[in-house]
């Protein structure tokens, strides 16, 4: 699938050609581009980082550019990620791989898309702005999500957060770590080694890059309130835990006294006279009776229970 870059994507019929020096949008399959003929080495290198596609990157070549895109899915962050390489000179980018992914973003682009100047490093930028475009709504979602489960904290609700949280978190971090790397990717582009970019080209990788930062301060932010959710509901059943433990030891005290009196008697020695008293039963009982009432009313009194 070819597109000629202009004020708009233009699709390219397969039989049309493209004049030389003409801006163009090219996304080939992988197994299409490793069958190409005349391999340069910018083509050999992106080819190996293909075979072990794990983040986003840039490599700045002399007269080229060459990276690869490795995006989670907002679906399963922690699952299957899409990813592809890109090829960038003067006069065109080609993609490669994951057709289905970009061809996606290639279509909106070319629907809703207009440039005011066209430019190759300037489409770059674009895409990369589409990937981002929804972020900010898509995080504001994990805010709310926190905000629930911190009013089930507040409400002492029954309910087991430390795993929904955990899972949250590991989210966070896998979003910031793409981030992170969209950073990279864009400081690389703005840095200008080859001199492929204009100032202006080189002024908006600058401030895509403070956008993606910002981005990563926000799910820092989310990531440390998620750590003061956890830390409130530990604290509150830790606090639960002591009231249990308070109730559990309350009540043994009560029946401590009861608890004497009846090995006392229970040593069953020959020259004990209450065992012969007729009385002995009642009075004990009643003893035991006045000790607990005794006990509850201290308890009480000092708010123990």
């Amino acid at each position: 699938m070819r597109y000629r870059l202009r004020e708009k994507l233009i699709p390219v019929q397969s039989e049309e050609e493209l004049q030389e020096g003409e801006l163009f949008v090219e996304l080939i399959s992988e197994e299409s581009y490793r069958g190409r003929e005349n391999k340069s080495s910018a083509d050999r290198r992106l080819i190996q980082s293909l075979d072990v596609l794990q983040y986003c990157k840039v490599d700045i070549q002399k007269d080229c550019i060459i990276g690869t895109f490795v995006i989670p899915s907002k679906k399963n962050l922690l699952g299957r990620e899409e990813g592809f390489g890109f090829y960038l000179d003067k006069h065109k980018i080609t993609f490669v791989g994951d057709e289905t992914f970009v061809l996606e973003i290639l279509r909106y682009l070319e629907e809703n898309q207009v440039w005011e100047k066209a430019g190759i490093h300037h489409f770059l930028f674009t895409f990369i702005e589409y990937l981002i475009h929804d972020e900010i709504r898509f995080l504001q979602q994990y805010e709310e999500r926190l905000t629930d489960l911190e009013e089930f904290v507040e409400k002492q609700r029954s309910r087991n957060l430390s795993k929904d949280l955990l899972h949250i978190r590991r989210e966070l971090l896998r979003l910031s770590s793409y981030y992170n790397q969209l950073v990279d990717m864009s400081d690389t582009m703005a840095e200008n080694y080859n001199h492929l970019l204009d100032e202006d080209d080189r002024m908006l990788f600058q401030l895509l890059s403070g956008r993606i930062s910002r981005l990563t301060a926000y799910i820092q932010n989310l990531r440390d309130y998620a750590l003061q959710i956890r830390e409130m509901y530990q604290t509150q059943n830790e606090v639960h835990q002591n009231e249990v433990m308070q109730l559990l030891t309350v009540v043994t005290a009560i029946f401590m006294p009861l608890t004497l009196i009846t090995g006392w008697y229970g040593m069953n020695f020959a020259n004990m006279p209450e065992l012969a008293w007729k009385y002995a039963y009642p009075v004990v009982a009643a003893v035991g009776i006045l000790l607990v009432l005794g006990e509850v009313l201290y308890f009480r009194k000092k708010k123990w229970f």
